[in-house]
């Protein structure tokens, strides 16, 4: 057995199960068997995806920021270290001369560190902000580089795209890239990816040059407006910091809703203009439709993401998700659209 030929067998044995390793090298479990058997010769594209040839001394970036003004910035909530390919995704698309980042380390409670990160970005007068979590690989303009270390093997059309300029120019306040639960099976990170069956094979069977309206989608890749978070800042002012060095709260799980029911519930009660019994009734009601509005969206064990996504849209900003713009989520190895 040549030494190459090896590297695929241990890369097989080293992952937890056979349909991990059929999912990574987008074969079947029988064709696993006989290439370990030495029945069928193991492919060269099999080869290719364990053992990469080094990347070229300087790559080419197809396509670069293209707006004049510096008015981005990426937000990093990173907590311990991260990805050397999410590392130089980022770098290859940072243009000092348009962006700016933000980076928040070491903070093991995720929505402690988007809080303070979007509390900083409103601070700073920039317009756009660019969530990127620490476990993804982007696009960044170049689709040779892109396919090669995440094995989607895509087409030039979407390989090729430079996330950012992708996300702008939908000119959507609330608009995110898509991308796979990092294990096998993983689901589509967004609301309707989740929760129906033929959703998520559309998700799978792109990528697709639309974007779609949806409830929520996970933060990976978010781009989104600064007036986004200054209509939460209006519309639930109980996120408010209560004091010190606190950011506000716009990804943290809060029953705001009741608590705005209560406190309008309140202001019924105290209105003695009105016959007691009528203001008791008024403000069973508005107390009522409070219970059941915070049971629709401020559900607690819910994910940040899921949260700040329906206070964006409660706030007026639907949020959207591109189905073009598909990402690498890195976990034992680059999760995608047929991680089955």
């Amino acid at each position: 057995m040549s030494y190459l030929t090896d590297c695929v067998i241990r890369k097989i044995d080293g992952m937890a199960d056979a349909a991990e390793a059929a999912a990574f090298f987008g074969v079947s479990e029988l064709l696993l068997r006989q290439w370990k058997n030495g029945s069928k010769p193991i492919s060269l594209s099999a080869i290719e995806r364990v053992v990469k040839a080094p990347l070229m001394a300087e790559l080419v970036q197809n396509e670069r920021a293209n707006w004049d003004s510096k008015d981005v910035a990426l937000l990093l909530p990173f907590y311990k270290a991260t990805n050397p390919l999410t590392s130089f995704s980022i770098a290859a698309l940072l243009d000092r001369a348009k962006m700016s980042v933000m980076l928040n380390f070491g903070d093991a409670f995720i929505i402690h560190s988007r809080n303070t990160l979007a509390t900083q970005f409103l601070e700073s007068g920039f317009d756009w902000s660019l969530w990127i979590d620490d476990d993804m690989v982007l696009p960044w303009g170049n689709a040779t580089w892109f396919n090669s270390v995440t094995g989607f093997n895509f087409p030039e059309q979407f390989a090729g795209l430079h996330a950012i300029n992708r996300l702008k120019k939908h000119n959507k306040t609330v608009v995110g890239g898509l991308y796979f639960g990092r294990h096998v099976g993983g689901k589509p990170m967004y609301c309707e990816g989740i929760a129906n069956q033929s959703e998520e094979a559309f998700a799978r069977s792109g990528p697709h040059d639309t974007v779609k309206p949806t409830r929520w989608i996970a933060t990976g890749c978010l781009l989104v407006h600064r007036s986004v978070y200054e209509d939460i800042q209006a519309k639930f002012p109980e996120l408010a910091p209560r004091g010190g060095d606190e950011a506000w709260n716009f990804f943290t799980p809060s029953e705001h809703d009741l608590v705005q029911a209560a406190a309008a519930a309140k202001g019924v009660l105290e209105d003695d203009r009105k016959d007691p019994l009528v203001r008791v009734a008024e403000a069973l009601a508005l107390l009522e439709r409070g219970k059941k509005q915070s049971r629709a969206s401020n559900y607690l064990g819910q994910g940040e993401d899921v949260t700040f996504c329906i206070r964006a849209a409660q706030a007026g900003h639907q949020p959207f998700i591109d189905m073009g713009l598909v990402l690498g989520h890195l976990g034992t190895y680059c999760f995608g659209p047929k991680s089955l």
